[in-house]
């Protein structure tokens, strides 16, 4: 029986498949779109949410765990429509798509791939249509996430025109990283919640920090919902995962070559500290 498989039948308890999508327009509104569905011990639940920001309403939040429509893909096209939130969108790319192994343990895996670094995306809102740039990915985690060796976890995303940055640290006692600019993998970066750099290069993505979308125990909240899907899933999770902090940026960015800003736009950008309930 190959590995693979008997991850399948004995590791197999545990399979997330995650998408991420999103959108930033030129007022500067932003939206985080999630359609996620687990499966633990034979028993399936999903989840969707929508964020959306705008300066005048700050930060809103849906979100439910039945109903939920995921996206579509064809071609380089994406498209997802949710009639409970009342929205629908497509996510056409304009840059190559991304995908590794980030995780190969002995207990499963973890698959990302960020089938769009850049998009344009085209959103219908009831009667409103909004245009602007985003980005999506899908997650396969057959490990669950709480025996991934990790203490912080970054990620995070810029476009701008012509420019694409994505980036994910896991740090415990030594970091792995992950970086790319313009589809192509940087071996050597410096990852930091205000700055992304790659020496080598000598450029800098500078990030303000402007907008918090997101401040909370979000872990916390998810599962305790579901649990009543769920029955016991709570119990087995320690407690440092559970009640770890993350925050989440929109930030205007500021792309540097030699000290120079040669271009700028939009990131939305992460961290998330799974150590926040010790001492």
């Amino acid at each position: 029986m190959h590995q693979e498989e008997k991850r399948l039948t004995s590791g197999g308890n545990f399979h997330l498949n995650k998408w991420f999508l999103d959108f930033t327009g030129e007022n500067g509104e932003a939206m985080i779109f999630y359609a996620a569905k687990l499966t633990w011990h034979g028993l399936t639940t999903t989840y969707t949410s929508w964020l959306r920001y705008d300066s005048a309403s700050g930060v809103r939040l849906k979100s439910r765990f039945r109903n939920v429509q995921f996206p579509e893909m064809r071609n380089n096209l994406i498209s997802w429509s949710d009639s409970k939130f009342g929205l629908s969108g497509t996510w056409e790319s304009v840059a190559k798509t991304i995908q590794t192994r980030l995780l190969d343990l002995e207990e499963g895996y973890l698959d990302w791939k960020c089938y769009q670094p850049a998009s344009k995306v085209q959103l219908r809102i009831n009667d409103r249509v909004l245009e602007g740039k985003g980005y999506a990915e899908q997650l396969i985690l057959t490990v669950p996430p709480w025996k991934i060796p990790m203490d912080e976890l970054r990620w995070g995303r810029f476009g701008s025109d012509g420019i694409n940055l994505v980036w994910i640290e896991l740090q415990e006692k030594e970091k792995l990283q992950w970086l790319w600019l313009n589809g192509e993998k940087i071996e050597n970066c410096i990852i930091e919640d205000d700055h992304i750099s790659i020496p080598e290069k000598d450029l800098v993505l500078k990030l303000d920090r402007g907008v918090v979308l997101e401040s909370e125990k979000k872990i916390f909240s998810v599962v305790e919902n579901l649990i009543r899907l769920i029955p016991g899933f709570n119990k087995i999770i320690p407690l440092s995962f559970l009640m770890a902090d993350e925050i989440k940026w929109l930030s205007k960015g500021e792309f540097q070559a030699q000290g120079k800003t040669i271009a700028g736009g939009m990131a939305i950008h992460e961290l998330v500290n799974f150590k926040a309930s010790q001492p």
